[in-house]
């Protein structure tokens, strides 16, 4: 799965750099390019300006990749000078300068892997979307195009944080770089950290104004921070006059030995018939009707459920959340009245870019959140968390995103400045795992980010999470 995802990744990588070549060549360097973020099968995309792309002057990009794609036939790559460094503006660690792309007379530093042969890109479109265009990249079968779907909430969420790097005045490590090196981080951090708490005490709001509402699930991938969300969104409720409990749907999980296993044999631990769902539902409709249910805890070790001698009911100002990956699956609350529940999606959608045509991954971002939790409270090496990270993404694939609409609100987890908080934790873990392309690509991304002292994070950041000393038990 890590092969798959590696190799789709460098494919697109080489669709934005033609893309972003055309641009140059159709409009003779008027107009700059934004690869903005990351969304559904390839990137949103617009000009600098956000001045209207006519499909017309969608047409005339397109032909001309499809014209750099028979003329040249191959990307060249080489290593990177000086002076190409001070031309293309690239952040500023003269040490670590990444090799660059070229095409005709179009260069762009190469932070990461890039599928050099143009014989080998997949089907492609680009496509009008909202303020700009998406250019989508074949996932199919074959590289072959899906049908476009929309995913309407996730961009209204992303916009929202773009909003917020407005406000913050930070859109790119350069400058990320230059608050921290200029002591302005400070305000950087108490800002994102009040713009995390705005969102969450809006989110409590909506609950408490659907009435009716009892139950809360939340949902989303892995390392979105959805513990830390569940505990704040907790004391925004009692702030609201309203008392939460709350309950992972993992202590629902069926007896190891009565999961059945994948063809090779390993145990798919988020698939959601992994879950003992007569239980969960039959626990979810007693609570409704006033009733108590006894708690339940699983120990993953022993790979057991256990029934708790401790009961809990729902007086009338309470709220029940339930925290886990598939809280947003329709089968969860297919039993259900909607006015009985509300559902919220997290995940961490940072929108921060090296440069105008390297969006940093939202998935990388979680995979360096992982990363330093994982080597903090697990005892996991970065390398065996690299080495699992093609099946939990394989996980969230088909069980998470799939369902992400499905969701009453959204929270966007990121937060604009923790790449500079990881690094101090990532770094030498990375340093320590076997040469790949995903540890280089991280290692490649952390270089050019300085870093800020952890002592300014908040105890009730989602942050720390992490990297450790948060106000909240978990």
């Amino acid at each position: 799965m890590n092969n798959q995802l590696t190799y789709q990744r460098q494919r697109q990588r080489a669709l934005a750099f033609l893309l972003a070549a055309s641009v140059d060549a159709v409009f003779k360097g008027q107009k700059r390019l934004i690869l903005d973020h990351s969304f559904g099968d390839g990137y949103f995309c617009h000009f600098s300006d956000f001045s209207p792309l006519t499909d017309d002057q969608l047409k005339m990009i397109h032909d001309y990749m499809e014209h750099l794609i028979k003329s040249c036939r191959f990307i060249e790559k080489r290593d990177a000078t000086s002076r190409d460094w001070r031309h293309l503006g690239g952040p500023d660690h003269a040490n670590h300068r990444p090799p660059i792309l070229s095409i005709g007379e179009f260069k762009s530093p190469s932070y990461e892997a890039t599928e050099l042969d143009l014989s080998k890109l997949p089907q492609y479109e680009l496509k009008s979307y909202n303020s700009g265009f998406l250019i989508r990249d074949g996932r199919g079968e074959n590289g072959s195009l899906r049908p476009f779907k929309d995913y309407p909430k996730l961009f209204s969420t992303m916009e929202e944080y773009e909003s917020w790097g407005r406000i913050l005045k930070v859109h790119s490590v350069i400058e990320l770089n230059a608050q921290i090196k200029s002591q302005d981080f400070k305000e950087l951090l108490w800002v994102a950290e009040a713009l995390h708490e705005k969102k969450i005490a809006q989110i409590a709001d909506a609950i408490k104004k659907k009435s009716t509402a009892k139950l809360v699930f939340i949902a989303g991938p892995s390392s979105s921070g959805k513990t830390t969300f569940t505990k704040r969104l907790a004391n925004q409720m009692r702030v609201n006059g309203m008392y939460a409990r709350t309950i992972s749907m993992d202590d629902y999980f069926i007896d190891r030995d009565q999961m059945v296993p994948l063809p090779d044999g390993t145990l798919d631990f988020e698939s959601i018939d992994c879950l003992n769902l007569t239980d969960l539902q039959r626990d979810m409709e007693s609570l409704l009707k006033g009733e108590s249910v006894f708690l339940r805890s699983y120990d993953f070790k022993a790979g057991k459920a256990r029934i708790l001698p401790e009961k809990i009911s729902l007086g009338p100002g309470d709220l029940l959340i339930f925290e886990g990956i598939h809280g947003l699956n329709p089968i969860i609350t297919s039993h259900l009245n909607s006015d009985t529940y509300f559902k919220v999606y997290i995940s961490a959608l940072t929108q921060l870019n090296i440069d105008n045509h390297h969006p940093v991954s939202t998935s990388d971002a979680r995979l360096l959140r992982r990363i330093v939790r994982d080597s903090k409270f697990r005892g996991y090496s970065a390398e065996q968390t690299l080495t699992r990270w093609g099946s939990v993404r394989f996980g969230e694939l088909h069980n998470i995103f799939p369902y992400q609409e499905q969701c009453d609100m959204m929270f966007n987890s990121a937060l604009i400045y923790e790449l500079a908080i990881l690094k101090r934790h990532a770094y030498p873990l990375l340093r320590k795992a076997p040469q790949s392309d995903v540890r280089d690509r991280l290692l490649i991304l952390l270089r050019l980010i300085h870093t800020i002292p952890e002592r300014f994070v908040p105890g009730t950041s989602i942050l720390r999470e992490f990297i450790g000393k948060s106000y909240f038990h978990y």
